[in-house]
């Protein structure tokens, strides 16, 4: 059990690592770059996935999640849209069901209209 808390730590630390160039895809002068994105694997089943998406919003304006889109999975449980307000640390609840075996690695879109796009890298 250590060994596994273990892994989903480092998996988490490297997602965070992935996720810092997401603010460069934002649009000058808005606050994108302001906002960190992390993913948590609460459950895996066969081919499903549970997980937490936790914002931290440290800009000065709130920030609203538009859509999520993810090319491998159909997804479920989001409520959009979503706000995080300015400094604010927000939680998101998911499920993923995929066709096959739930992949070792993969990637959602985060679409925040007017401030911005970003990639969440997820390590099950």
């Amino acid at each position: 059990m250590t060994d596994t808390t273990q892994t989903l730590s480092r998996r988490s630390f490297l997602a965070m690592l992935l996720l810092a160039p997401a603010g460069a895809l934002a649009h000058a002068g808005h606050g994108m770059s302001h906002l960190t994105v992390t993913s948590t694997v609460t459950r895996r089943r066969r081919r499903r996935l549970d997980l937490v998406l936790t914002f931290y919003n440290a800009g000065t304006e709130p920030m609203t999640l538009e859509g999520i889109s993810v090319d491998v999975a159909k997804l479920s449980g989001q409520k959009l849209p979503f706000t995080v307000p300015a400094g604010g640390l927000e939680e998101q609840k998911l499920t993923l069901r995929f066709d096959d075996a739930v992949p070792g690695i993969f990637t959602m879109l985060l679409d925040f209209g007017a401030d911005g796009q970003g990639p969440v890298t997820v390590m099950p």
